[in-house]
């Protein structure tokens, strides 16, 4: 889902701080985590899919202040995988080669999924 461009303040109950996904997550432990959009996502060299975190109980995604707008939480009844990006998608289609490529800050691009593949290829 597309969210505004000023949701960029990140809470959750889940595997964290940093990304992790199904086969790469014992050095994730699950806690209360808070961060700005910008330190959820995580930058490669090439861009691509990224800044995944599993077993996520809530989230809670709005403006830095609640005085802004009202804030986005989400409840899975079991856990959930969850990205947030400030670009869509179709931005990585694009095949850009580098992250400063992407037009960034139009939106915020939230992926919610109950599981996803891992990415070391060893969970088929």
């Amino acid at each position: 889902m597309r969210l505004p461009a000023d949701y960029t303040q990140i809470c959750y109950y889940g595997r964290g701080p940093w990304e992790n996904y199904p086969d790469r997550k014992r050095s994730a432990f699950l806690g209360e985590y808070k961060m700005p959009l910008s330190a959820y996502e995580t930058e490669y060299i090439r861009p691509q899919d990224n800044g995944n975190r599993c077993d996520i109980r809530w989230f809670e995604i709005g403006p830095q202040t609640s005085a802004v707008g009202p804030r986005l939480r989400i409840d899975g009844f079991q856990p959930l995988c969850i990205r947030a990006w400030d670009y869509g998608e179709e931005d990585l289609d694009a095949a850009p080669r580098h992250p400063q490529d992407i037009q960034r800050g139009r939106f915020v691009n939230l992926n919610i999924d109950l599981n996803i593949h891992g990415v070391g290829g060893v969970d088929t």
